[in-house]
């Protein structure tokens, strides 16, 4: 009788139990059919939470490639923007300055064409200038600060810091000497000979490259630095006689001394008269020869000058710094070049000057595997070459009183005009722009790819997570049926006494 009255108590403890777990079952898919997800921890997942987290983690990676790309494509877009104007500003400027130049001062000593330049200078400084979210897009790896100086600095220094003006001026003193005849020598003729020289072993001004005549002088030189020329005349030249003198320019461009013997007096421009004997034509040449030097001076070598002044200042970087006319002012006998400084130069350029790849300076991740490089830096030879050449042109300014302006100022337009064409082997701005795009391609295949990836994690992840109302909806009515079903053979176990049993 004791043992029946103890079974029943069993059996009751166990279905209590079984219910009690039915209850949690029921919590369990209660929750589940009001939320939809199998569990609220990655532990309730069971063997499947560390494939949902590594799925997730790639989800997360995703949406960062995603992100990247899409600043990607808004930076290079807005660079290629900028490219695109300068590169139709370099165009621009070609257009002004093809030949027959219009020298016709209009302000400040300047011409419409260099007034124009000059705004187009200060519109390409601001383009290089440009940022996206705070990011300066031309400034290599130092994208917090901007690319380039203000244009007033650029071109007029500011304090003990000189601009480009002073740079010009300073390197036309050295080039030119103080007879601004180039740094040539024209020595007085000793008999029949004519000779000239350089003034010295040193970068600045004419440098002697030959010399021919039409009438069999014989000539010497000009050998080797300072080079020199002696023309033995021999014999009175006839009249449409000449001579040819070349020389080379400061900025790698070329001249010639050319003049043609005349008999008729006083002799023109470009000429020499035939004196009595070979002797008074050598000094005749002589005085010529100086007189061509000086118009030269002032016009070729002056614009070629210029030219030069704007490399000094503006092909700078890490391993190159602006140069400078060393010794003091004037500079008339300057023998050397020497490094400018921070304290006493402006740096045009204020970005990230190191020598490596300027795409490089910028890295975006696309992809696992793949990385795309945009940078870009305002010194890259494509754009500072255009910024130079511009700003040469917009520094230099002309008198109405000097007889030679005209012929500077055609000299001057026609170096520039043809530096807009961009030498053969110079990086170009179109260069840059396919570069850069290319970058932005890759990331957009990226982004392609990626959003193809996207909703085949995101149903993997939902495989494991959610739950089918349908199958939840299925069990829980099983489960109500099985619970109705416990509890009342629970509540007959209850009433169960020995005298029932009985």
């Amino acid at each position: 009788m004791a043992t029946s009255i103890t079974g029943t108590s069993l059996s009751t403890t166990m279905a209590a139990r079984t219910i009690s777990q039915m209850r949690d079952q029921l919590s369990v898919l209660q929750r589940q059919l009001g939320t939809g997800k199998a569990s609220d921890t990655y532990g309730g997942l069971g063997l499947g939470s560390g494939l949902v987290l590594n799925l997730r983690a790639q989800l997360s990676n995703t949406s960062v490639f995603q992100s990247n790309s899409i600043n990607v494509e808004t930076r290079v877009k807005l660079m290629n923007m900028s490219l695109e104007r300068i590169r139709n500003i370099r165009e621009e400027t070609r257009a002004d300055l093809t030949s027959p130049f219009d020298y016709t001062l209009v302000q400040d000593g300047q011409t419409a064409a260099q007034r124009s330049a000059l705004g187009r200078l200060g519109e390409m400084l601001s383009l290089l200038n440009g940022d996206a979210g705070g990011r300066y897009l031309f400034s290599g790896r130092a994208s917090d600060k901007p690319a380039t100086d203000t244009m007033s600095r650029i071109l007029n220094g500011e304090g003990a810091q000189a601009g480009l003006k002073q740079i010009i001026s300073e390197r036309l003193q050295a080039d030119q000497g103080s007879d601004q005849r180039g740094r040539i020598a024209v020595n007085a003729a000793v008999g029949d000979v004519v000779s000239i020289e350089e003034d010295g072993a040193h970068p600045f001004g004419f440098k002697l490259t030959g010399a021919t005549t039409s009438f069999g002088a014989t000539i010497t030189g000009p050998g080797a630095a300072p080079r020199s020329i002696d023309i033995d005349l021999g014999s009175n030249p006839a009249a449409g006689a000449t001579i040819r003198i070349t020389m080379d320019l400061p900025d790698g461009t070329s001249t010639a001394i050319e003049l043609t013997a005349t008999s008729t007096a006083p002799a023109g421009q470009k000429q020499f008269l035939i004196g009595a004997t070979a002797d008074d034509t050598a000094t005749n040449i002589t005085a010529a020869i100086g007189t061509e030097l000086e118009r030269l001076g002032r016009t070729e070598l002056a614009a070629a000058s210029a030219m030069q002044a704007g490399n000094d200042f503006f092909a700078t970087d890490a391993s190159n710094p602006p140069q400078r006319i060393a010794g003091s002012p004037p500079f008339y006998a300057a023998t050397a070049m020497t490094n400018g400084t921070t304290s006493n130069t402006i740096s045009w350029y204020l970005g990230d000057n190191a020598t490596d790849n300027a795409r490089a300076t910028s890295v975006a991740r696309v992809d696992d595997a793949i990385t795309v490089n945009y940078g870009a830096r305002a010194n890259e030879e494509g754009i500072r070459w255009i910024v130079q050449n511009e700003a040469v042109f917009a520094a230099v300014s002309f008198s109405s009183a000097d007889a030679n302006a005209r012929d500077r100022y055609y000299a001057l337009a026609a170096r520039v005009g043809s530096a807009m064409d961009v030498p053969a082997g110079m990086q170009r701005v179109e260069a840059i722009q396919t570069e850069i795009a290319g970058a932005n391609v890759s990331g957009q295949a990226a982004k392609k790819r990626l959003a193809e990836r996207l909703p085949v994690l995101q149903d993997m992840i939902d495989e494991v997570e959610n739950v089918s109302n349908e199958e939840i909806s299925v069990k829980l009515l099983a489960l109500n049926t099985r619970m109705q079903a416990s509890l009342q053979v629970t509540s007959m176990l209850s009433q169960l006494s020995l005298v029932n049993f009985i």
